[in-house]
């Protein structure tokens, strides 16, 4: 925990963790606002669309430019333009002036400033604590210790002041984490400039970039399939609890709570492992573990077994994530950090709108069950393809080391 006293990290560590707090509520609440005032599990899909499509679109742009304003002020941007937008929802909902389209552009607006917001959430880790990947896994596990604390307050709260309060009006607290982040990265955040060079200020310096690496030019992919499939599953959650669990809002918040439970433990625990155990090895044994846990969640069962699934897959998530990101980051040159990440979330969020389009149609023709089938099916494929290039590459790693003694 010494790494706390370093003011920066501390204070963007509170930023996260506010924040995110919000986010999780909101991740919640905005889908089942929409599915329980439309019925309609295809316009709960659009609503998400309509929040990743800007990514999509805007991604390329996005990395680039935060490349060139810098990790801080792009934080700070992104941050207290959203708070507004947010909060317009529930003030336009109270008067009578929130038609679904309405709805649609004010999270498609907030959508926009997520790309670039994606780029330097993970870059600026190693601005603060160097380029050795055991410091790297650590202050990532420390962060996502952080967030997942997020995952498992956020969802179950949610589902209590959804029943208290309305779903819409959560929405309030989501804007004012942000005013509260914009303040504590204003006050007390400071991190090193990064000078990118003249070539590499476009916005496709990222996808060169990825094409060239051996190892993330099939990760991408990977990463882009897994992914997908993780706003699948959130989107059949809400559509799983109504069909099967009567409708019970408190069911949703224990289920999305068990996954940030889970992975606030993981989190603990990986802060220790990175620095024991070699990054693809540990990638690659709890990814086998993790999607074992995830398909609980198609059993014909009571949803205490749902929700045990996902307190295991959380926890093995974060044993995934803490060496994965920071390998990831560190293959990257610190200049194109930003573009970089940010096309992973451009490729991400290419795939995830038709994937949910689909989804959005199976959810009203077929059982959720089934949905959830096909997605875990498709999760498993994506994880194939981490878990053998990975093992190739630690294989060609380790041919090289000892060709160099």
């Amino acid at each position: 925990m010494s790494v706390l006293a370093d003011r920066r990290i501390s204070a963007l560590l509170a930023a996260e963790v506010v924040s995110s707090l919000g986010t999780q509520m909101t991740w919640l609440a905005l889908p089942w606002f929409v599915l329980r005032t439309t019925g309609s599990p295809q316009r709960m899909t659009w609503v998400i669309i309509a929040e990743i499509l800007p990514i999509a679109v805007l991604g390329f742009w996005g990395g680039a430019i935060a490349a060139r304003v810098g990790t801080r002020r792009t934080m700070l941007v992104c941050d207290i333009v959203r708070a507004p937008l947010l909060a317009a929802i529930p003030v336009l909902h109270a008067l009578g002036l929130l038609p679904f389209p309405a709805l649609l552009a004010l999270v498609a607006a907030s959508g926009i400033f997520i790309a670039p917001y994606m780029g330097v959430q993970r870059a600026v880790v190693p601005e603060l604590v160097g380029e050795e990947q055991a410091d790297v896994a650590h202050l990532t596990a420390l962060f996502q210790a952080a967030n997942r604390s997020t995952i498992f307050l956020g969802p179950p709260a949610a589902g209590l002041l959804i029943a208290l309060v309305g779903a819409a009006n959560i929405l309030y607290i989501d804007a004012a984490t942000y005013v509260a982040s914009f303040v504590l990265v204003l006050l007390f955040v400071r991190v090193p400039e990064v000078t990118v060079p003249v070539d590499d200020r476009g916005m496709l310096a990222g996808v060169r970039f990825l094409m060239r690496d051996r190892l993330l030019r099939v990760w991408a992919p990977a990463f882009t399939l897994l992914d997908t499939g993780w706003q699948l599953l959130f989107a059949s959650l809400p559509v799983l609890v109504v069909t099967h669990y009567h409708a019970d809002p408190h069911v949703l918040g224990w289920l999305f709570g068990g996954l940030g439970g889970g992975a606030l433990a993981g989190a603990f625990v990986a802060m220790r492992l990175v620095r024991h155990v070699e990054a693809l090895t540990l990638g690659s044994a709890a990814f086998v573990c993790q999607i074992g846990s995830l398909w609980a969640l198609a059993l014909p069962a009571p949803w205490a077994v749902a929700f045990l699934g996902m307190v295991s897959g959380g926890f093995f998530m974060s044993l995934v994530n803490s060496p994965t990101q920071a390998l990831v980051m560190l293959r990257i040159p610190r200049h194109l950090r930003t573009q970089t990440i940010g096309t992973f979330g451009v490729f991400q969020c290419v795939a995830s709108p038709i994937g949910l389009l689909l989804a959005g149609q199976a959810l009203g023709r077929y059982d959720a069950r089934s949905v959830l089938v096909v997605v875990l099916s498709m999760q498993t494929l994506a994880i194939a393809v981490f878990i053998v290039s990975a093992l190739s590459e630690r294989s060609a790693l380790r041919a090289a080391s000892l060709e160099a003694t």
